[in-house]
């Protein structure tokens, strides 16, 4: 019987981001033993997204993941006891031989090598677990792809936000003939870090991670820039005056009227009659939608307030408690309407979800962008004005 856990995981991904988008793609192999070395912000929530590349890939996981019929029906992996889990981790020397034997076999393979996830502004330490498995594998000197895998979350926790996936370029393996066991996992570690660090954006600290991906977010509006290539040009420098002039702009007392989306408040481009005409449009179709699944809505939200302890677990404990009481609901739904004998009303709810979550990105956009034309009209001018030069900025930083 099929394993049916990484099409659910995928599923999972697809459901809650509006977007996902991989850059590098052309890298991936097509067949072969790989190892995939990701960076870890948003919980298991990552592992669904790298589902969407390596659809055939076992993960390295907590044995946490492997508790409860719920988990297992989700989970799956190789176990490995982390520091933090507090288990017996005497095990763990068995579990890196079976990752290497299982890439032996032609295998792929999923690891997070900080451990743990973070969405602050720098990424975690680098463990030396998936240097140790790669040194073992090569010990017979078979080729294996292994790719850096960078995740860039417009806004980690949202419900259909939208992420990028970056595909870095391939870690050389190569390794001296002489080299002793040691020395083949120091050398291999160094060249994951740095593999690792090429796919990553380094703020520094908080505040500049959070003025960073504002601006980064503002770039892509209207614009072809990626995401992730707006991050790197301003990791490598924020203008002063931009800065200034967008921190000035933010302190407008008509922005404290204004609603933001992903940190941006937003305003048409265009004719803001046309954004109206849109609005009016889509809008009562998303409101419709979430009328109609209020149940799950209200729980899920529920759980992404009082479960999480960290904002890396958010968008996890969303799904893991939204996703099924939405799957219970709509049997639910579906049941009711053919016990009633209309049928029709079962199709209706599905066409009318699909829509509202199709449009639910959209429309939030689309919502703000009205709302501040309407009262907060004075920002534009400076708002388009900042966009331009955000603009601007990274595409010169493209062309350095």
């Amino acid at each position: 019987m099929a394993d049916l856990r990484p099409a659910l995981q995928r599923a999972c991904a697809r459901f809650w981001f509006d977007r996902i988008t991989v850059l590098g793609e052309e890298r991936l192999p097509k067949t072969g033993p790989t190892l995939y070395l990701g960076l870890h912000r948003n919980g298991a929530v990552d592992a669904f997204v790298h589902r969407c590349i390596a659809p055939r890939a076992t993960f390295l996981i907590a044995p946490r993941w492997r508790k409860g019929p719920f988990r297992r029906a989700l989970f799956d992996g190789i176990v490995v006891v982390r520091e933090k889990d507090g288990g017996d981790r005497s095990a763990n020397a068995d579990s890196l031989a079976a990752c290497a034997d299982h890439l032996r076999r032609g295998g792929e393979l999923d690891v997070f090598p900080e451990g743990t996830s973070t969405l602050g502004p720098r990424h975690l330490p680098f463990k030396t677990g998936a240097a140790r498995i790669l040194a073992a594998f090569r010990e017979d000197r078979r080729e294996i792809a292994v790719l850096p895998i960078g995740l860039h979350y417009e806004r980690a926790w949202a419900f259909r936000s939208r992420v990028e996936i970056v595909v870095g370029e391939r870690v050389d393996v190569a390794l001296a003939p002489g080299a002793g066991p040691e020395e083949r996992v120091t050398t291999l570690h160094a060249r994951i870090v740095r593999a690792l660090e090429s796919v990553a954006v380094d703020f520094g600290t908080e505040d500049r991670q959070e003025l960073v991906e504002r601006l980064a977010c503002a770039a892509t509006l209207g614009t072809p820039i990626p995401y992730y290539q707006a991050l790197k040009a301003f990791e490598r420098e924020v203008p002063e005056d931009l800065r200034r002039s967008f921190e000035e702009l933010l302190r407008d007392p008509i922005a404290r009227r204004a609603w933001f989306h992903q940190g941006i408040p937003l305003v048409p481009i265009g004719g803001a009659v046309s954004y109206a005409a849109a609005l009016l449009v889509l809008g009562p179709v998303v409101l419709a939608a979430l009328a109609a699944n209020l149940p799950p809505v209200l729980l899920a939200a529920w759980a992404g307030k009082t479960l999480p302890d960290e904002r890396n677990v958010i968008a996890l404990w969303r799904i893991l408690i939204g996703v099924p009481a939405f799957l219970v609901w709509g049997a639910a739904v579906v049941a009711a309407s053919f016990l009633l004998g209309v049928p029709l009303v079962a199709l209706a709810w599905a066409v009318l979800t699909c829509a509202g979550v199709l449009g639910w990105y959209r429309a939030k956009k689309l919502a703000v962008a009205v709302h501040n034309a309407a009262f907060c009209g004075a920002l534009r001018p400076r708002l388009l004005d900042v966009h331009r030069r955000v603009v601007e900025h990274v595409r010169r930083s493209e062309t350095a």
